[in-house]
């Protein structure tokens, strides 16, 4: 059996689900969060190193300013809070995307990463302001030996099935 050493994660349909659920597209967020802190502990119980997750593309710069600033506020908030938790945890947090957030966002950004640089249990890269161009050049330079056609075939098929908002509402 090979053993599961990254998981990767979209964030995608939090707004939906709050909005079905709450009638609150940022109590979707917020539960979304409360389900990362979970993942994280289940990833760290089955001992996968790596964890990335997709919370911000540029595309999403395009949602209303004030679900933005909610999101900026959340991540702020827990990075505030939870920060020290990770670091017992012996957790590397890494940052991928450009930090084009506020001072105080980049500060703690920064701040956060180099606090856990040396963590070994789990490093969680936490995608904000990526774009998929700069994704998808990432992923071809990292392209796997046993890749092959099947496997190429299987993903085009299920992306074809994927209804894509493209960070939009």
């Amino acid at each position: 059996m090979n053993p599961l050493n990254h998981v990767a994660i979209i964030m995608d349909g939090n707004g939906r689900w709050g909005l079905k659920h709450k009638n609150i597209r940022n109590e979707g967020h917020k539960a979304g969060l409360d389900t990362v802190e979970k993942i994280i502990k289940e990833s760290i119980k089955q001992k996968i190193k790596y964890l990335t997750l997709y919370a911000f593309s540029t595309e999403n710069w395009n949602r209303p300013k004030k679900e933005i600033k909610y999101l900026f506020d959340l991540l702020e908030n827990f990075l505030l809070n939870k920060i020290e938790d990770l670091h017992k945890q012996n957790i590397k947090l890494n940052i991928i995307g450009i930090k084009n957030f506020s001072k105080k966002l980049n500060k703690l950004l920064t701040f956060s990463e180099k606090k856990t640089s040396k963590n070994t249990t789990l490093q969680i890269n936490l995608a904000l302001n990526y774009g998929s161009k700069l994704e998808i050049i990432n992923a071809i330079k990292k392209l796997w030996p046993d890749f092959n056609e099947k496997d190429y075939v299987r993903i085009i098929k299920k992306f074809k099935k994927i209804k894509r908002n493209f960070g939009n509402i």
